[in-house]
């Protein structure tokens, strides 16, 4: 599973007093909480099943709040959404919020020029050449929110976590910004709960693990697994990296701590790749594909994806597709059967959310893609999908054949 990383935006917020948050989408459903207007929300998911339902995060004023509310209750959701759709990013990645990355570069020509160098080295997923750029600008323009913002996203995804908080502290005492400050409490959660000390140097990969969870045999494992997987999958799909992939292995319950991943997921990708390791003694089938499926996401990361992002469906159905998992008969006779009754969204308008969704909804989506991922193999036989890859303003031609092909 992929997460994105930090997309920074204006706040989402309650537009009306007394607004019901209930624990589900129908009118019958629990209340969890009733927030005042002006109340900052965080969007989880928003459902694409006509309902317009959307799952958030929020604080009462006493309690952490997530649950459910109507679209039609949310100031900013246009303008969150158009810039969801219209920006630049700095990472691929699609499932959680996706927000937009606005930061105000300094006034100085030259600078602008490197600070799109550092997003576009972090887009390609080479966090350490960015920050490398955004060092010397940070003391240049120290005072500036935005240069700081992004210096302390290259740290992070350089597994520098310090470095970054650091720099999102500064950011955040020049310029209030509700999303920075959720991802930056994120972060300290991570540091506090992540014990991963240990390291392991391969061929493309950093591997950083707990010992006292994960044996010194199976780390080596672990990382000759990453090392040969990232190699037939990157022949695959035609990827390469200049810097190593940081992949960080701990248990199940400090996974979970630090990501805030669903829980159903069991690896994760923010530029990062996180893994829960399973207690047992060497890689099995089941970890050598949560491994596989998590190196594709770093892989696509690293293709440029033109004006957008790679789409969730995209992503999650190569994802499966190249670490081996395979649809049985009644899975995909379900699904012809949903999308023959008007029952399924086409690909195009399924919703980039996907870490908040719950398991009945993850399983569908994942299953969707995976039967387009099937798809678009046999549509794009060979280099095909290679080809796909390098010609990203294709892509909407190629949605459009696979929804055919799918039956929509």
């Amino acid at each position: 599973m992929v997460a994105p990383v930090l997309f920074l935006l204006a706040g989402l917020t309650i537009r009306e007093s007394q607004t019901l948050v209930r624990s589900g989408c129908d009118a019958g459903d629990a209340v969890v909480a009733n927030l005042r207007a002006g109340t900052p929300v965080e969007i989880r998911f928003r459902l694409a099943d006509g309902s317009d339902c959307v799952k958030i995060a929020a604080n009462d004023g006493v309690n952490e709040v997530v649950g459910y509310v109507s679209s039609s209750a949310l100031d900013g959701l246009e303008t969150f959404e158009k810039g969801r759709t219209s920006a630049h990013s700095v990472d691929s990645a699609p499932e959680r919020q996706t927000l937009v990355l606005s930061v105000n570069g300094p006034p100085n020509r030259g600078h602008n020029t490197d600070l799109e160098r550092a997003r576009a080295l972090l887009a390609a997923n080479q966090p350490e050449e960015a920050l490398e750029i955004l060092e010397p600008a940070v003391v240049r323009y120290h005072n500036n929110p935005g240069v700081l913002l992004l210096a302390g996203l290259a740290a992070y995804r350089s597994d520098q976590l310090d470095a970054a908080l650091g720099y999102w502290k500064q950011s955040l005492d020049l310029s209030p910004n509700p999303s920075l400050e959720g991802m930056y409490e994120r972060v300290k959660r991570e540091v506090s709960a992540d014990p991963a000390n240990q390291r392991l140097v391969g061929m493309r990969i950093l591997l950083r693990y707990d010992r006292d969870a994960v044996p010194v045999d199976a780390a080596r494992a672990i990382l000759g697994t990453l090392d040969q997987e990232y190699g037939r999958i990157s022949i695959d799909l035609g990827c390469s990296t200049s810097e190593r992939i940081v992949a960080i292995v701990m248990n199940r319950q400090t996974y979970l701590q630090s990501t805030g991943a669903a829980e159903w997921s069991g690896g994760w990708f923010d530029g990062r790749i996180h893994i829960s390791w399973n207690g047992e003694k060497t890689v099995g089938p089941d970890m050598r594909r949560g491994l596989a499926h998590e190196l594709v996401h770093a892989c696509l990361t690293s293709i440029p994806a033109g004006e957008s992002q790679w789409p969730a469906w995209l992503q999650e159905g190569l994802a499966q597709k190249l670490s081996g998992d395979r649809l049985d008969t009644a899975t995909r006779m379900q699904l012809q059967k949903m999308i023959q009754a008007h029952q399924a969204p086409r690909l195009e308008e399924l919703h980039p959310d996907w870490s908040r969704m719950n398991p009945q909804q993850a399983r569908f989506a994942y299953n969707l893609s995976l039967a387009a991922a099937d798809a678009l193999a046999d549509l794009y036989p060979g280099e095909g999908l290679r080809n796909v890859l390098r010609n990203p303003e294709k892509l909407d031609q190629v949605t459009a054949e696979l929804d055919k092909k799918l039956g929509f």
